[in-house]
């Protein structure tokens, strides 16, 4: 009996010391003072997630909370991969004030830029339309553009997130299944899909 609780001691004591070896995702956070998120980065597991998965993030990115009258967070919204600093700041306040449902005062509290591969010239960024404001998206768009018709490009209202379909039996039946490819797959902060272009 006193060997068996030997076994299963020595059997948790490894198994502790293999998690415990496993690194932690960074969720230092290194900018203007913010009470509320270094309290919340030690006291709250789904806040000290959220901020560890936009730290790993690249591009332009922002990081927004929304607290109550207490001053404790109770929701966020990051962006990340954007094209410019505005335009993080500014996604970054949607998805907070989604996430809100409209309670409280959202806040970017935290801006970035990480020098990560992005994969496009200059110029492909340039020329791409407006609506696609991360570089995921520009990238998929690139593609589009050396694809072959029947296709179709579809974003989602908001956020830019693209959908595309090549070769296809259509210019009709591209558009159709890019649309019903976005409704399907589209942020729940987007409201809608809209066709960019198709051939």
């Amino acid at each position: 009996m006193n060997y068996l609780k030997g076994i299963i001691t020595v059997v948790l004591i490894g198994l502790l010391q293999a998690c415990s070896s496993l690194s932690p995702l960074d969720v230092s956070y290194s900018g203007p003072k913010n009470l509320a998120l270094t309290e919340a980065l030690v006291s709250q597991g789904w806040i000290r997630d959220e901020y560890a998965i936009y730290q790993k993030r690249e591009g332009y990115k922002a990081f927004a909370i929304s607290t109550d009258a207490g001053g404790t967070i109770f929701a966020t919204g990051f962006a990340d991969d954007k094209v410019s600093k505005q335009v993080a700041f500014n996604e970054a306040l949607r998805m907070c004030a989604h996430f809100s449902q409209g309670d409280g005062q959202c806040s970017v509290i935290d801006e970035q830029v990480s020098n990560g591969t992005i994969g496009l010239s200059q110029t492909q960024i340039d020329t791409a339309p407006t609506v696609l404001i991360a570089h995921r998206d520009i990238r998929q768009y690139v593609q589009y553009t050396n694809s072959r018709a029947p296709k179709a490009f579809v974003v989602a209202a908001c956020s830019g997130q693209s959908f595309w379909l090549e070769q296809q039996t259509s210019q009709q039946s591209a558009e159709k299944k890019a649309l019903e490819q976005c409704e399907l797959n589209r942020q729940a902060s987007d409201p809608c899909c809209t066709l960019l272009e198709s051939e």
